[in-house]
């Protein structure tokens, strides 16, 4: 009679990750999965897999969490594990012994030999938690990004992107069931579920698998973050397309996926009512208020922003006069990290910089949703703006153009929750606050006519003619009832932070679609 397989214990994944301190987990995006999530989203896959031969592939395994899990569940399945670290790849093949693990970087061809030892009968069960970053380090590696991208052979339109590893890991697996029976279960951000940015990603795969069921898993699941996250179930097993299950919160419903957005989440009545009420009524927000811009991102707001403008200018002042070779006291004496010294250093680089005092602007740290309706008195504050300090695609000055002057803006942002809006009535620049935007209440009429790209030809402002309203044909005629474009922006503001968007419309749509915004009958 054979032996069983040894079972490996049960550990605590958090504690494990301590065993290397000298780990970047925010760089590698390495948060080690609780032994109660990992059993969960094993359970929701293993109830897609019938009773054959089956092989386990964890292509980011980490400490091993869900091959160790695997191996208690489903003690006759081959296991195979891929981990980038082999410090941590070490300890995983100590803890399940059993399992094939290998060193090696997924996304850039490490899975090749691993998955050329699994036996063409075995069901292929594809499971794990891939790190998330943000913006992948892939991104600046060209010839992996090329192959990576060649997976969804879907166009990526203005707006959408493929950024974050979860993405990728997603594409990788998703190709390889594509040829072979199994299954996919994969915790990942919830932007998955319904964000714009990844449109185009959750269309290809609903055109390769079948996804077969969601948990939204919301906030704080893993220490140390709040990002919120899910987990979704995909087959490529023969049998019928059914309505997705979907867990929210321990409530469950179903629901079937549908374009343009192929949102992952059920749709609520009373939200699609509104949406299509609204877009029949009104326009979407961007093209209601045509020209809009990110804020100013210095890069170096500790040498650049000050809430003394005196105490900004002296502080330049004094990095114009001292000497690359002084740059570490200059550092000291006005409190910037050391760290930051190649950054001054790099300042340095070039024609020796003459401060001028024209160049203090006044500065919005703008909060987004801490400052819906209006901007408090302790966000103010002062930058030096000047082009050679300040790189142009951050300064956001468009050749002639200057998008900061103007004492009236509107603050707003769109597919990106929490959604909110307010309104900044003094001259002043705004901090770029992730996927906001400011619209000038006035612009140059070529710019509103024919878009930004008028910018690069011109050579004088006179040349984008007189400012105009920053308002669409329906736009200044609803102005032309109310009392003037400023009104307009004062009603947007009250309508974006309102209960009907922000309680209803949101929480459904936000994140995918650009807010209509209904306007009053003709």
């Amino acid at each position: 009679m054979p032996h069983p397989r040894p079972v490996p214990p049960v550990l605590d994944e958090e504690a494990l990750v301590h065993q290397f301190p000298g780990l970047d987990r925010l760089a590698l995006g390495a948060f080690y999965t609780p032994a109660p999530l990992v059993e969960r989203t094993l359970e929701l896959a293993l109830a897609q897999v019938r009773q054959a031969p089956l092989t386990v592939v964890d292509p980011a395994c980490g400490a091993g969490a869900f091959l160790t899990a695997a191996s208690r569940m489903r003690p006759r399945a081959q296991l195979c594990g891929l981990e980038l670290l082999p410090e941590v790849a070490r300890l995983c093949q100590a803890r399940v012994p059993t399992a094939e693990i290998h060193v090696g970087d997924a996304l850039r061809g490490g899975l090749v030999p691993l998955l050329k030892n699994i036996p063409p009968p075995h069901l292929e069960l594809w499971v794990g938690n891939p790190p998330y970053n943000g913006t992948s380090a892939l991104l600046k590696d060209r010839a992996a990004w090329s192959h990576l991208r060649a997976l969804m052979p879907l166009a990526l339109p203005p707006g959408t992107s493929l950024r974050d590893d979860f993405a990728f890991f997603l594409l990788v697996a998703a190709h390889r069931l594509s040829t072979r029976p199994g299954v996919l279960a994969f915790i990942t951000p919830s932007s998955l579920l319904d964000a714009f940015l990844y449109a185009p990603l959750r269309q290809a795969l609903l055109g390769t698998l079948k996804l077969r069921s969601v948990v939204d898993l919301g906030s704080g699941a893993f220490s140390g973050t709040q990002v919120r996250t899910c987990i979704t179930v995909w087959s490529s097993l023969p049998g019928p397309t059914e309505p997705v299950s979907f867990e929210r919160d321990g409530q469950r419903s179903t629901f079937t996926p549908l374009p343009p957005e192929w949102r992952l989440a059920p749709t609520p009545t009373e939200a699609a009512a509104l949406d299509s009420r609204w877009q029949a009524a009104g326009e979407p927000l961007t093209t209601l208020v045509p020209i809009s811009f990110p804020g100013v991102k210095t890069r170096f707001d500790e040498l650049l922003v000050d809430d003394d403008p005196k105490r900004l200018l002296e502080r330049l002042r004094h990095f114009a006069r001292t000497p690359a070779s002084r740059l570490p006291a200059f550092a000291r004496a006005h409190g910037i990290p050391s760290a930051l010294l190649p950054k001054l250093r790099a300042l340095k680089d070039g024609p020796a910089l003459r401060v001028d005092a024209a160049n203090v602007r006044p500065f919005f740290r703008y909060a987004g949703a801490r400052h819906r309706g209006a901007l408090p008195p302790e966000a103010r504050a002062s930058c030096y703006l000047d082009r050679r300090l300040i790189p142009r695609g951050d300064h956001r000055l468009r050749g002639p153009y200057d998008p900061h002057l103007g004492a009236v803006k509107l603050l707003f942002n769109v597919r990106e929750l929490p959604l909110s809006a307010a309104l900044l009535e003094e001259e002043g620049c705004v901090h770029d606050h992730r996927h906001a935007r400011f619209a000038p209440l006035f612009v140059p009429q070529r710019v509103r006519d024919e878009g930004l790209s008028v910018t690069r030809t011109a050579h004088t402002v006179e040349e984008l003619g007189p400012l105009v309203p920053n308002l669409s044909p329906r736009g200044l005629a609803w102005a032309a009832r109310i009392g003037g474009p400023r009104q307009v922006f004062r009603e947007l503001v009250r309508f974006l932070n309102g209960p009907d968007v922000q309680e209803r419309w949101a929480p459904v749509f936000g994140a995918s679609r650009v807010v209509p915004v209904p306007l009053p009958s003709d």
